[in-house]
């Protein structure tokens, strides 16, 4: 499998995923797990983002 194929299938499955996790009702367990991680990950994108745009104004 090509990496554009993996990827697709990647995407597609992260999807499908979110909108199952999405079904669940608000006091889930896995839904607030899923709410933590979400939030750890865009934390940690904006961490990234951050230092690049501080690296490249130098």
């Amino acid at each position: 499998m090509s990496v554009k194929g993996w990827a697709i299938t990647m995407g597609i499955g992260a999807a499908a995923g979110a909108v199952a996790i999405m079904m669940m009702p608000k006091n889930n367990p896995t839904r607030k797990l899923a709410a933590k991680a979400a939030d750890k990950v865009e934390e940690a994108a904006s961490k990234v983002s951050s230092k690049l745009t501080n690296s490249l104004e130098m």
